[in-house]
């Protein structure tokens, strides 16, 4: 059987096994950007014979097929993964608790006339729970 994939603007079909629509089951009900590592626990809990191998190759697949971003912070040896939702969002980082968090990105009107393909954008700072326990600091 033959599916097409979240989001529905990329028009490759792919086939889908359980462990593939686990792991998207994962990343759509899940914000925190987690490492195939953690992937690989949660998904676990459905498919007790998954290997860390498949959830590798089935992201892998996933990337290359641009449903799935791969995120790659400074200073972190392990990509966190993100379900590509087709809007333009950034990554904040923050360098106290560690935390990942989608925010909203408006892209400059100058680029009028331009197909943008792709947009990475990595922000760093405090997120407003560690700004404030800074502050009290």
């Amino acid at each position: 059987m033959i599916r097409v994939y979240f989001p529905p603007y990329n028009l490759r079909a792919m086939k889908i096994t359980r462990q593939r629509e686990v792991i998207f089951e994962i990343l759509k009900n899940n914000r925190n950007h987690p490492t195939a590592l953690e992937i690989f626990d949660e998904a676990k809990r459905v498919l007790p014979d998954i290997s860390l191998s498949t959830v590798y190759r089935t992201l892998k697949d996933m990337v290359v097929h641009g449903e799935v971003l791969e995120i790659k912070f400074e200073g972190e040896s392990k990509a966190r993964y993100d379900l590509n939702r087709g809007d333009d969002h950034a990554h904040f980082k923050c360098r106290m608790c560690g935390k990942v968090y989608d925010v909203s990105l408006m892209l400059p009107m100058d680029l009028v006339g331009f197909k943008v393909e792709r947009v990475d954008v990595y922000i760093y700072g405090l997120c407003p729970d560690c700004a404030q326990k800074e502050v009290m600091a």
